[in-house]
Formats: C-alpha cells, structure tokens, sequence
C-alpha cells in the first residue's frame, strides 16, 4: 500500500502500480460478517429492515454456490483507478458476472487478492462494508450520483440518461454536462472508459488489460492469478 505521487498520471509507465489506501467509512453500513466464516468466506449476512424472523434475517443475499464456475458468465481483467473520498485504488481486478445478477470484481495487489467490489439486487458491498446502493454511490460519488452509478460506469453504458452524449467520428462517446452546479465528463470507447467530476476530483477508471508482447523488450512483472 502506497501513496501516489501528485505528478503520477493516470496510466503509469511500464505499468508499474500501487494501491493508494484502501479505507472505507463505515458509520451507516453493515458490516459483513460472514467473511470470518471459513464456509462462506465471500458472503454477507444482512438482517431485514424493521426486523423479521430469524430465518429471515440469517438470508444470504450473497452465496458461495452462485459463485461456482459452472455459474460464471462472463470473467476479464481491468486497470482499474478508483479515486473516491472513501476508496483509492490503483492496480488490476478481474469483473465477473454470474447467473444470479451477481456482479463481482475482485481487487488484486501485487496478484494477490485483498477483497472485492460484489453488486446484486439493489445491494453494494465494498471489501467488508456493505449497504444498499444508493448510500455507498453517495459515499463515493457525492450529491451528483445515483444507485446504479458505479455498475453503469464499470460496463460502461450511458449515466444520467445519456445527458450530453455525443459521439465522434472515431466511435468515441463523451458525456459533458453539468449536474447540481458540478461538471461531469464521461468518455468511453472499447477498451476504455474514464469517468471524471471535474468540480470534485472523483475518478473512475476502468481499461482492458492487455499484456504486453513479449517481443518488446519490456518485462511485465505483474502476474494475474488464473
């Protein structure tokens, strides 16, 4: 874990990468318990609002068995940066979805695993904290969000409706507006999507990996587990 230089760019050179600090506010969220039990290490337990049984309430919104291979649909590897009040990241992750609307992207740091990002059923849960969407995007993103504002910029599709969309004769799409008295840029084209809060500093970052040719003289030291 370290800090990046102001001077850093947004994509280092030679891909060296770091985490910036990973530190989530956890006033209003549940905590995820079910990650110290050795059989559902990846699991949240989240009781009911305004109670309920305890069967109710011991419900797994996040299993283990949906996450078993012959539920993956689909699984890629990203260069992430994620430049968020509560959450700074700068390194790889590999984006999985299964069959059960579950969304998972596993962080990685120095190709070991130190948690995940999981999204599924109007809930986020972000390495041991998890809530509904609509708090944790406001966490991250500030006044100018909505629930689903991470998903959409992680698979890059249109946020806020599309406003100011337009897209150039290259095939790349930009959103440029202004949203509660902040300005928004959002680009995206295939490999690559920035998504920027011009007022605010928040930065969301998500590229393809592309290994590097082994014919360029250039090492990648950074293994991906497989």
């Amino acid at each position: 874990m370290c800090k990046l230089r102001s001077s850093c760019a947004y994509i280092a050179k030679g891909f060296s990468v770091c985490v910036l600090g990973l530190f989530i506010a956890a006033c209003s969220w549940k905590s995820d318990h079910e990650l110290t039990n050795p059989k559902n290490p990846d699991g949240i337990y989240d009781p009911m609002m305004n109670g309920g049984t305890a069967s109710a309430q011991a419900e797994n919104v996040f299993t283990p068995q949906e996450q078993e291979p012959q539920n993956l649909i689909t699984s890629s590897v990203k260069l992430l940066y994620i430049n968020t009040a509560p959450f700074k990241f700068y390194d790889y992750g590999r984006l999985n979805t299964y069959k059960s609307g579950l969304v998972k992207l596993e962080l990685f740091k120095y190709a070991q695993t130190i948690g995940s990002i999981r999204i599924k059923a109007g809930r986020m849960c972000v390495l041991t904290e998890c809530s509904y969407k609509w708090p944790i995007s406001k966490k991250f993103f500030g006044k100018v969000s909505y629930g689903d504002l991470f998903e959409d910029i992680l698979f890059g599709r249109d946020i806020f409706g599309g406003k100011g969309k337009q897209v150039g004769p290259n095939g790349v799409s930009v959103q440029r507006f202004q949203q509660s008295g902040e300005m928004i840029y959002y680009e995206r084209k295939p490999g690559h999507t920035l998504f920027k809060n011009m007022s605010t500093g928040v930065t969301i970052g998500v590229d393809d990996y592309i290994p590097l040719s082994p014919d360029n003289g250039i090492q990648n030291t950074l293994k991906l587990p497989q």
